[in-house]
Order: C-alpha cells, then sequence, then structure tokens
C-alpha cells in the first residue's frame, strides 16, 4: 500500500511527558495510517525496544497546532541511521482528527456511524424522489429527508441504516450538478464504548449484508461522537462534536461492482425483510457460523475460480454446517436419525434410516450429512434438477471425492461441465435455505424465496431439455 507524507509534528507515546520529532504519511482511499518517530542520535545505535513493540495509543499536535490521535499502533518497521537519527515506524488502526486523549480509556464514544458503498438497492430507500405533477409546473426531482431506519436494539445498543444526501446548495449556475446519496449503518451504546467494539458490530452487520447481496463490500467513512467531547458556543449550550476517524478497515473494492438493477430474487433478503428476521440469533451465532460464512463468501467473490473449486467451497460449507449447526458425533446422528424418521409412516422407516445412515458406521460421512440436509426433516422439497432425491448424496460426494483426490474409479460418475455448474447451484440453494433458518425468518418466507432464487435455473435447464427434444423429434422424421 502507498503512503504519502501528510503532517509532520510532535508525538507523545500514551500521552507520556516525553516528546517526539514524527512524520504521519497516509493513504486515505485505503485506510493506510503509518507514523515514523525520529530521534536524533549521534552515539551508538538505541535499543530495538527502545520504544514499546505496540502503542495504545499515540497523541500528537502537528506544525500547523492539529491534534490528532492515533490508536493501535504496531511496530512495524525500525532503523539505525548512524551518527543521525533513530527510526521507529509504526502503523496505526485509527486516526482520530482534532482530539487527544489523556489516557486509552478516555477513548470511548456513544455513537458510530460508518458508510457501507453499493448497498442503496439493498435498503430500498432513498432521499430523492420523483414528483407528482400537480399541473402547474414542472420539477424534475424532489426531496424526501429519510430518518433513520432501526434494525435491531436491546438494553445494550442500537443499529440503524441510513441515507444521507447530498445539497447542491445555491450557486447551480454550472455545467455539473451532483446528488449523492451515501448508506451508513448507525451504531448508538448505551454506554460509552471503545473503537473496536463498534468495528465488531459493524463487521458483524456488513457480512449479514454481503450474504444477502452476495457481493464484496467494504467500509469507508467512520464519524464517531461522544458526550465528553462537544461545543460549547455563548449559549453556554453543550453540542456534541463529531470526530471523522481515518481507519485500516476500508477495503478499496468498487471496481468490480455491479451497476445492474437487481431483482428481488438476487437478494437473499431485503432490509426491509431483514427486520422481520431474529436478528439477536444471528448475534449469538455467527462465531460458530464464521467458517460456513467464509466458503460461501470466497464462493461468491472469486469469480476467476474453476467451476470445481467453487463445487468443492460449497459442499465443504455444507458438510462444516451440518458438523457444528446440526449434529456432530455419530451417536448423536443416529438418534437424529431415529427422530427424524419417527414421524414417517411405519413401511417407510428402513428406507428412510438407510437413506440416511449409508456408510456411516465410524463417522458421519458426507453422504448421511448431505441427506440429511436434502430432507430438511421433510418440511421442504429441493430442486435437484436431473439427479434422483435418492441418488443425489451419492453423486455430489462421489464428485466431490473425485476432483479432491482424484479417484479415476469415480470419474465415470462425477459431474462435469454444466452438471456441475447446476449442482453448485442446487447446493448453494441448499446451503441459503439453511442460513435463512439461521437468520431467524419464517418458514414462510424461506420456502417462498428459495423456490424463487432456483428457478432461474429450473426454467434454464427446462428450455434445454425441450430444445434437445425437438431436435431428437426433427432427427426421426
Amino acid at each position: 500500500m502507498d503512503v504519502t507524507l501528510s503532517a509532520s509534528g510532535i508525538w507523545k507515546v500514551d500521552n507520556s511527558d516525553k516528546e517526539y520529532y514524527g512524520d504521519l504519511y497516509l493513504n486515505m482511499d485505503e485506510g493506510g495510517i503509518v507514523l515514523y518517530i525520529r530521534i536524533p542520535n549521534s552515539g551508538a545505535p538505541m535499543s530495538f525496544l527502545e520504544l514499546p513493540l505496540e502503542i495504545p495509543f499515540i497523541n500528537g499536535s502537528t506544525m500547523n497546532g492539529a491534534k490528532i490521535t492515533l490508536v493501535d499502533c504496531v511496530r512495524i518497521t525500525t532503523e539505525s541511521r548512524i551518527g543521525s537519527e533513530e527510526v521507529y515506524g509504526y502503523k496505526a488502526n485509527y486516526m482520530l482528527d482534532g482530539v487527544n486523549f489523556e489516557t486509552i480509556d478516555d477513548i470511548r464514544f456513544s455513537k458510530m456511524q460508518i458508510s457501507i458503498p453499493g448497498i442503496i438497492e439493498w435498503g430500498d430507500v432513498s432521499n430523492y424522489v420523483h414528483p407528482k405533477y400537480d399541473g402547474k409546473r414542472d420539477v424534475l426531482i424532489e426531496l424526501d429527508d429519510n430518518e433513520p431506519i432501526e434494525i435491531y436494539s436491546d438494553e445494550e445498543y442500537s443499529l440503524s441504516y441510513y441515507l444521507s444526501y447530498t445539497y447542491p446548495g445555491f450557486y447551480l449556475i454550472q455545467e455539473e450538478i451532483t446528488l449523492k446519496q451515501t448508506p451508513y449503518l448507525i451504531i448508538e451504546s448505551k454506554s460509552l464504548q471503545q473503537l473496536e467494539w463498534y468495528m465488531s458490530k459493524a463487521k458483524q452487520m456488513k457480512r449479514l449484508i454481503e450474504i444477502a447481496m452476495a457481493e464484496p463490500l467494504g467500509f469507508d467513512k467512520m464519524i464517531v461522537e461522544s458526550p465528553e467531547i462537544y461545543y460549547e458556543i455563548d449559549d453556554n449550550v453543550k453540542r456534541n462534536r463529531s470526530i471523522e476517524v481515518i481507519h485500516a478497515n476500508k477495503e478499496n473494492i468498487s471496481k468490480n461492482k455491479n451497476n445492474h438493477r437487481r431483482l428481488k430474487h438476487e437478494f437473499l433478503f431485503s432490509l426491509n425483510e431483514l427486520r422481520n428476521a431474529n436478528f439477536s440469533k444471528w448475534q449469538e451465532i455467527s462465531s460458530i457460523m464464521e467458517p460456513v460464512i467464509e466458503l460461501y463468501i470466497d464462493s461468491l467473490y472469486n469469480k476467476k475460480m474453476s467451476i470445481s473449486r467453487h463445487f468443492q467451497n460449497m459442499v465443504q460449507a455444507l458438510e462444516t454446517y451440518h458438523s457444528r449447526r446440526i449434529c456432530y458425533s455419530l451417536s448423536d446422528f443416529k438418534k437424529r436419525v431415529e427422530k427424524i424418521i419417527s414421524i414417517r409412516p411405519e413401511a417407510f422407516r428402513d428406507e428412510d434410516r438407510k437413506f440416511l445412515l449409508n456408510d456411516s458406521y465410524k463417522f458421519v460421512t458426507l453422504k448421511s450429512r448431505l441427506a440429511d440436509l436434502l430432507l430438511a426433516e421433510f418440511t421442504y422439497y429441493f430442486y435437484t434438477a436431473d439427479i434422483k432425491h435418492l441418488d443425489f448424496p451419492k453423486v455430489i460426494a462421489d464428485t466431490r471425492n473425485y476432483y479432491t483426490h482424484y479417484d479415476k474409479k469415480l470419474e465415470e460418475r462425477a459431474l462435469k461441465g454444466d452438471d456441475l455448474i447446476n449442482a453448485f447451484h442446487i447446493l448453494r440453494n441448499i446451503l441459503e435455505f439453511y442460513l435463512l433458518k439461521e437468520f431467524g425468518f419464517e418458514e414462510e418466507f424461506i420456502h417462498e424465496r428459495i423456490r424463487e432464487r432456483i428457478k432461474p435455473l429450473a426454467t434454464n435447464i427446462e428450455i434445454k431439455q425441450a430444445d434437445q427434444r425437438k431436435k431428437q423429434e426433427q432427427g426421426f422424421k
């Protein structure tokens, strides 16, 4: 990451009395924050540990008098210039502009706003609207200032979605007038919290939106507030002063953005629909689900991966999900099987048991885990294209084993080409079914959305099959 010189000034480590001269380098687009502390030295090299390797915060005052605080600083370079100076380089996670602090415990805030570019369609609200024509005047666009939309709230904090906007002002004699909307997450805590606490909540929410949109997202502008940081004007009224934060959590991914208009089924869920889910449940299980989500996200984001890698990622995500959230050990799985088939007519139970426990003698096999997920406790019937339901777990397991271990015995049975692509989308559809369950959506919504999302694949396969039948009929004539 390239950084450029932004300011020079005097710096205090952990607000100690000792002052150091140093240069601050920034990359505003990617969140790069680097400080080089320079200590004059005409004698022998100073100790490597002259300054700590990790510093909670560094207060700074630039040459023009501006205050700066760097938070979560880690040593990245150490250089001894004989007869000249010692240079200690630090990378910071946060830079707070216009303020200094006495202690690390003082760097706490009551509110954070952080923007996530590219999620306006997911939010499905706009501050700019088409006006109703009243027959008297032509107005191109009107402003409808939306209030923050609450996503979640409890006794600890609240989380909202807010869409800010720009106004061109009064000077309109110019060739280009820009109106811009910026989506923000607003996190307000009932008690003062450190920056990392806010970031953990923001990352948790960003991950959820990434799943919903099937797109990588990044953070941009961050603003924090605290009742301890305020303006006091002539009327003696204290007004909170917003602090802009440069941060290392920025991700410059806008180049790969997809700008086409989204259809409803292309979102796993929207902001409005998320409000009907159980967000508190997601907070409780998000750490357990993280390996599953990483596999799901990795497959969606890395478009250049081969289809076999996409397929393997989705199979592993389902296998990991089943072992983490449904059943891990063989003994527990056998108990689960008996519970599942107990609702079935007696005549079907042996066949159901064989389908679920197939080859699971010493451990729960991939086939058994896939079979369990496919059955969905007999509450939903998944589309599996040309593959019969009873054959689906074995076909997927054989294909995974072929691509993973390259077993030549499985080559003829392994899916390839369009069949492998179709299998990937089917597996993704199954995983999304369970993701929606984990997010706490109601069963009716889950079933409808999963049917909507698999419909384009089913329609495409039906068209190809109809075309093949037509060609076969023409061949007989």
